[in-house]
């Protein structure tokens, strides 16, 4: 039986480093979707979740002392409402921001800050009604960015989009009323939410309305 004619098959022939030279960028793609994939799972499950931080309380529960149970809740509250919330709120809203001048890097920085906030604030109203839409809400953008550069990688211009981003340091003070719309937003939905999650509780336990007495039983001649 003839030996395999390799040269045959691989006319260039066979090199270490040529497999090293074409599948270093498969490498490289692989990494990066993979890393970016991650990022936005995490992302858009966390930005589209009602319940943001779970802080344990349980150990304070069963605190025989009711000032210490109503102290624990109120710190509790202050960190995530007012110190977590509006740390994680501006990096949200920076990330869409980011992800958009990417994808429309034509367009104004104030458009994109606009439709960033606008954005945002959906994703947080649509978690209070539904936690399944918010996550589809949520992971639109950064899934469209990944479509597009998949399909045409020369769709991006790094060097438009970095001349759109340096216009940010002349919208300092939009980006702060931005920011404290989220915080009041989040606030506003947080009290709302937790109004109507009592109103229909307290209807709920509502007591039933007794029976109608029994008609009597008609009497015999």
């Amino acid at each position: 039986m003839d030996p395999v004619n390799v040269s045959a098959f691989f006319p260039n022939g066979l090199s270490l480093d040529d497999g090293l030279r074409v599948l270093g960028p498969v490498a490289v793609y692989v990494l990066g979707m993979a890393g970016y994939a991650v990022f936005v799972f995490k992302f858009y499950r966390f930005v589209a979740s009602r319940d943001m931080f779970s802080l344990d309380l349980s150990r304070y529960e069963e605190s025989r002392i009711s000032m210490v149970r109503g102290f624990m809740h109120l710190v509790m509250y202050v960190v995530k409402y007012i110190v977590l919330f509006p740390a994680f709120a501006f990096f949200w809203f920076g990330v869409l921001t980011l992800i958009l001048v990417f994808l429309s890097k034509d367009k104004a920085f104030a458009d994109v800050l606009l439709i960033s906030l606008a954005t945002v604030s959906a994703i947080r109203v649509t978690a209070y009604y539904s936690e399944e839409l918010s996550r589809d809400l949520a992971k639109i953008l950064p899934f469209a960015v990944l479509g597009i550069f998949l399909i045409d990688a020369s769709f991006f211009d790094i060097n438009a989009s970095l001349e759109v981003l340096r216009e940010a340091n002349m919208h300092r003070e939009t980006i702060f009323y931005y920011w404290v719309f989220l915080v009041l937003a989040e606030f506003a939905l947080r009290f709302i939410f937790g109004y109507l999650s009592l109103f229909f509780v307290a209807r709920d336990r509502r007591p039933a309305p007794p029976p109608p007495d029994p008609e009597p039983a008609p009497a015999d001649d």
